[in-house]
């Protein structure tokens, strides 16, 4: 082989190797959070329920900070167990997925520890 059919080798190599890496990989956000929980449960529709004819009952979670509640699985925050009649004020660690699975959501809650806890 002649010097330039290696480098012509290499480049191409690198090239490909390079073409591989992107920019629009980020990294998971991770942050603490306050989250309120309401001693009301909802109800929410599965993702492929397009019709609505299937109601689930669910939590209700309001992030500190925003204005609006939502309704999610009973088992949306890693570690705590959600009792109806009790609001609940949690601190958690909250990841924003930044690759998340096509059929999930791009948030994750784990509890850290439960702030208040008040029998309504």
């Amino acid at each position: 082989m002649n010097k330039k059919t290696i480098i012509a080798a290499l480049l191409t190599a690198i090239l490909g190797l390079v073409s591989c890496i992107s920019d629009n990989d980020t990294a998971d956000k991770v942050e603490e959070v306050t989250i309120y929980v309401s001693a009301e449960t909802g109800i929410y529709y599965d993702l492929f329920d397009a019709e609505r004819e299937h109601p689930i009952e669910g939590m209700q979670i309001q992030e500190k900070g925003t204005t609006r509640w939502e309704c999610v699985h009973f088992a949306t925050i890693t570690g705590f167990t959600y009792e109806k009649g009790n609001e609940y004020e949690l601190l958690v660690k909250k990841t924003t997925l930044a690759n998340p699975p096509q059929d999930a959501s791009n948030v994750r809650y784990e509890l850290i520890r439960i702030v208040t806890q008040e029998k309504i």
